[in-house]
């Protein structure tokens, strides 16, 4: 049976800088932490580019010693994927950056309510304590398992590649994948999230164009079939492997629509005080936030996710006398080439506060502002997929949804659809559901009776997907 290599190199370089997975991190770990159940614990290795010796490690996944752990947990991943976290990126001390002397006691306040096992501080703090004690392990402590080796060592012709990420962003990784195609004789199988960068080059940064067709175009040379994440991003593929006069198989593996996979904090009370059992797993200016109905956004605050539209849509609507107006909430890192959205945030006090920003939220703080939403909006310009959508249909929760590109592939019937462009559309739709709460209640009934596809199918399809490169 052939081996499978989960490449992590790019999951790598990210948790060392970031705490919260992303929307592309996320599918990667859902994935890795199914697979060696349906593969076989002996099949299932993972992978990384070294740069520093410039050499492929790879190793058996630790199935072992995940027996009974959540990968989504911070520290956990960081564990498996031999990852010391950048001292200079502590979670939650962002913003005393350029402030060292306050940095420095914030730290050592965190240190001291770590060692006391002080869970509500960090949690008070958007933070857990599992988090600021990975963040904290000295550099280089990750000790690389007895196991590792190099690919050349244990490669067989046959034996697959499979990359989650996005494999196009590490330097130095694709002439690793041209040796291990070309040369060992492996399967090499990329998933695609999206074809943004040339498809909407508008709302990527120049580098990053440019980046992704060089890979996009040199992949042609070893890559054995494509993966995709909707039949959207399938066509865009199809259409530029046409261009190119590639002939590889694209495969699509529709992604989740599934709740937010980290919730691991609950305590245990009467069901008649569940709204105080979920309230105490968050920070108190989360929970605050339920004192009045919102509509949440979730996701990266970049120029895709139109935000600018959205927010002006509300600001319209809250300048309305007697109109009934829930919150927006935006829940996400901040991002890129948002300049419109930023100015209009601090021109009018974040629209006099009727919208709000909880940042970088940990999942059991995202699984929160999920179930206490009115609904949830995704008015992008333009996705690879779209997970926000799922994971609110999964929590019961319409949402206002672009009707392009991929989206309407996982809102189905159960949400409101409008026009990203048109600002008069996007109120139209926020509208319906705002102001017809029946509409609002069927579409939530809707979402009752119908089936939600899960990681682990996503996980089965997946593996079905590499057993037959060719059909």
């Amino acid at each position: 049976m052939p081996r499978h290599i989960f490449d992590v190199t790019a999951l790598r370089s990210y948790i060392a800088r970031h705490s919260q997975l992303s929307g592309i991190q996320r599918v990667s770990v859902m994935t890795l932490a199914r697979a060696h159940e349906t593969i076989g614990a002996d099949q299932v290795w993972l992978g990384h580019h070294d740069r520093i010796t410039d050499s492929y490690k790879v190793y058996p996944y630790p199935t072992e010693t995940m027996r009974g752990r959540d990968l989504t947990d911070y520290a956990t991943l960081c564990e498996v994927l031999h990852v010391s976290p950048s001292l200079r990126r502590l979670p939650g001390l962002e913003k005393y950056a350029k402030r060292p002397v306050k940095r420095r006691w914030k730290v050592l306040l965190r240190d001291l309510n770590a060692r006391l096992g002080n869970r509500k501080y960090f949690r008070q703090r958007d933070l857990s304590l599992e988090e600021w004690k990975a963040a904290r392990t000295k550099p280089g402590s990750p000790r690389e398992p007895a196991a590792i080796q190099k690919l050349d060592q244990v490669a067989s012709p046959g034996d697959r590649l499979v990359l989650l990420d996005n494999a196009w962003q590490p330097k130095g990784l694709e002439r690793w994948l041209q040796h291990a195609g070309t040369t060992l004789g492996l399967e090499i199988w990329p998933l695609l999230h999206d074809l943004i960068p040339l498809v909407t080059p508008q709302y990527v940064e120049d580098a990053i164009c440019e980046r992704f067709h060089e890979w996009l175009t040199h992949s042609t040379e070893y890559v054995t079939c494509y993966l995709a994440n909707s039949e959207s991003t399938g066509r865009d593929l199809r259409s530029f492997l046409k261009l190119q006069n590639a002939s590889q198989p694209v495969k699509v593996v529709p992604l989740a629509q599934d709740i937010v996979s980290g919730v691991t904090q609950e305590l245990r009370v009467p069901h008649a005080y569940s709204a105080f059992a979920e309230g105490m797993t968050v920070p108190e200016h989360v929970r605050s936030l339920t004192k009045t109905p919102y509509v949440l956004v979730v996701g990266t605050l970049e120029v895709r996710k139109n935000l600018w539209q959205l927010a002006t849509v509300w600001d319209r609507l809250r300048r309305q006398s007697g109109r009934p107006l829930p919150k927006l909430v935006f829940a996400g890192r901040r991002g890129w080439l948002n300049n419109d959205f930023n100015a209009l945030m601090e021109a009018t006090g974040w629209l006099g506060g009727w919208a709000e920003l909880v940042e970088a939220p940990n999942d059991t703080v995202l699984s929160y502002l999920y179930r206490n939403c009115l609904f949830t909006a995704k008015v992008s310009f333009y996705e690879g997929w779209g997970l926000p959508i799922g994971e609110s249909l999964a929590y019961g929760k319409t949402a206002v949804v672009s009707n392009t590109s991929s989206m309407p592939e996982v809102g189905g019937d159960m949400v409101e659809y409008c026009d990203p462009h048109s600002l008069d559309d996007i109120e139209v739709a926020c509208l319906r559901l705002i102001d017809d709460p029946d509409h609002r209640i069927e579409l939530e009934a809707r979402i009752s009776r119908t089936h939600r596809r899960s990681w682990d199918e996503v996980t089965r399809d997946m593996l079905e997907a590499l057993r037959s490169p060719q059909s």
